[in-house]
């Protein structure tokens, strides 16, 4: 146990912790529940459920009154001695409130001598463990959703450039622009159909008018913009997925990679079953039948314990698996010798119940081992240097949540441009058109129609125009608010000239920040940082003057969010300080 609980020296202090002690109570309580059951010690089965029942809350009550005490005298640290001490003290006063109960309800409890074990067992073993555990629990929790943070963020990052996301990619661009082809082509077919540069230039502009509306191609950039701006999914660690079986399968990654780089010790796997095997040796042998037994007995389960660390390091791909064969099996130990046992010399008194060793035993053995591998202290220094890696569930699910992001990601951006492109061209065509056809200049006419009809030919060129830098990229989603919000900008010299894919991303994030701060925030001045963090990084960083506060928690996956989730991998924060907002995010620049 020594991985766990670092060592048990004197010098060694442990914070003090009660939160977990509760867990133990009820997991003790339903120990000596099983136990009892299977003893027939009782009168009536509702005065021992009731006993059970009060000592509970009882064990509870007296807990909590201990953790008060400590807190008065101002006691946050102890070692290991003055926590067994504790622990002992405790539990000798809880089988004191039980044979009390035992007595008024007519339960029969073991004699003075094996409960003086069973107390010295809980005081000095169990209660420490839990404690320790305990006290150890909010690093261990912080380093987990550190771990998964990191983890989906490393995970989302990669989904990006695999190739079934790029596949993913064409496959929505060429479904758009198909759609977008399919209408500026029959638009175009109409437009030609009608217009013959021969005709009387009034006559070819009310034919031509109708078609300029472009109702299709306005139908079409509302339906993008509907499915850009739907709301669904639930927040899990900061994302839109959720899914117990995607955790369980995590942990299983979790458990196989830190059994493979910090396995527990040998001892351990021994010590942890003698723990759980030694009080049915107090509850059900005597003196002389367990001096007899249990040293054979703890013989059998160190050698168990061997043949499970020696499987774990086999070299052989189902390591994994026979070692976790082996740890489930090894909880049938008792059971297999209490068997032989009561084939040599039959007796009833010794009998295990099969509750308790068939059942209870094997499983609690089982997730005791799985538990305390994943909570090796080494195993969170794997955590904290990413030597972990996701699920195939989780990189597939991940992969799904990044591409439905993309997909209105993108469904919104052609929106935009239908909008602000196409349909604006289709509008001032309008306008020439008759303006050409009141002055009766058929030049004019005739060329506003030729011009429109090469932007129905290749609709899309301006969408898939080149890529553009940083300072450009942001001053062009910037020059829209000019006027009306006050903005100061610092860009890194290092990164202005940048030109990578993802510089339109970065636009898109300055754009909808500065969006959220007028619209939302009622801003009238922000500060923008856009800098170099490590060598493939950016980072941004605003600051507003909103009179709204942002929400404290994110209840609405609303595009802006997706738009920030797909920039950076979740790595974004929207805060309120002193007199505003501040908003920062970290996005790759790489693709």
């Amino acid at each position: 146990m020594a991985n766990l609980f670092s060592n048990l020296r004197a010098d060694v202090k442990h914070k003090i912790d009660f939160s977990l002690v509760p867990l133990g109570v009820i997991l003790i309580e339903f120990s000596v529940l099983a136990t009892q059951l299977s003893k027939d010690s009782y009168k009536s089965l509702a005065d021992l459920l009731l006993l059970r029942f009060l000592h509970t809350l009882l064990m509870l009550a007296l807990a909590a009154l201990i953790s008060r005490i400590f807190i008065r005298l101002r006691i946050t640290e102890a070692n290991y001695r003055t926590i067994a001490l504790t622990g002992t003290v405790t539990i000798a006063i809880g089988d004191v409130i039980h044979r009390y109960l035992g007595h008024k309800l007519g339960v029969q409890l073991v004699s003075a001598d094996r409960r003086v074990g069973i107390v010295l067992l809980q005081g000095c073993f169990w209660f420490p463990a839990f404690m320790i555990i305990g006290s150890k629990r909010t690093k261990i929790f912080q380093q987990f959703r550190d771990y998964e943070k990191r983890l989906i963020v490393a995970t989302r990052a990669q989904s990006r450039i695999s190739k079934e996301f790029i596949s993913r990619q064409t496959q929505i661009q060429d479904q758009i622009k198909q759609e977008l082809f399919d209408v500026c082509n029959k638009l175009k077919a109409s437009i030609t159909a009608v217009w013959n540069p021969s005709n009387d230039i009034s006559e070819n502009n009310a034919l031509i008018q109708p078609f300029l509306m472009g109702h299709e191609l306005r139908n079409l950039s509302m339906k993008l913009e509907e499915y850009g701006s739907e709301s669904h999914g639930s927040k899990f660690f900061g994302q839109n997925l959720n899914s117990v079986n995607l955790l369980i399968k995590q942990f299983r990654i979790l458990y196989s990679t830190t059994a493979k780089k910090a396995p527990l010790r040998k001892s351990t796997y021994a010590l942890v079953l003698i723990a759980l095997v030694t009080p049915p040796y107090i509850n059900y042998f005597s003196l002389k039948e367990t001096l007899v037994a249990y040293p054979l007995m703890s013989l059998s389960i160190f050698i168990a314990g061997h043949f499970i660390a020696n499987s774990l390091a086999s070299p052989s791909p189902r390591a994994i698996r026979n070692s976790s064969v082996l740890i489930y099996l090894a909880g049938f130990l008792p059971i297999i010798a209490n068997i032989i046992g009561q084939a040599i010399t039959q007796d009833p008194n010794t009998k295990y119940p099969i509750l308790i060793t068939s059942i209870i035993l094997p499983f609690s053995y089982y997730f005791f081992i799985k538990t305390l591998q994943v909570l090796n202290p080494y195993a969170l220094h794997l955590i904290r240097n990413d030597e972990l890696k996701a699920s195939n569930s989780l990189q597939d699910a991940i992969t799904k949540i990044v591409s439905e992001e993309f997909s209105h990601a993108l469904s919104h951006r052609w929106a935009i441009y239908i909008h602000g492109n196409v349909l604006t061209r289709l509008a001032a065509t309008a306008l020439k058109l008759e303006t050409s056809s009141n002055h009766q200049d058929s030049e004019a006419f005739n060329a506003s129609v030729e011009s429109l009809l090469q932007l129905l030919e290749n609709p899309a060129a301006k969408f898939e125009q080149d890529l553009t830098d940083v300072r450009t990229e942001i001053a062009s989603r910037l020059d829209p608010w000019s006027g009306l919000l006050e903005v100061t900008l610092h860009i890194d010299s290092e990164i202005e000239s940048i030109r990578k894919v993802r510089v339109h991303e970065l636009g898109e994030v300055i754009e909808e920040l500065v969006s959220n701060s007028m619209r939302h925030g009622k801003a009238h001045k922000i500060s923008l940082w856009v800098t170099k963090k490590g060598d493939k990084e950016i980072c941004i960083k605003a600051i507003d003057d909103s009179t709204v506060a942002p929400p404290a928690e994110i209840t609405r996956y609303g595009l802006g969010t997706r738009i920030f989730n797909l920039a950076s991998d979740g790595r974004w924060s929207i805060m309120r300080i002193d007199s505003g907002s501040e908003f920062e995010l970290t996005m790759a620049i790489e693709p």
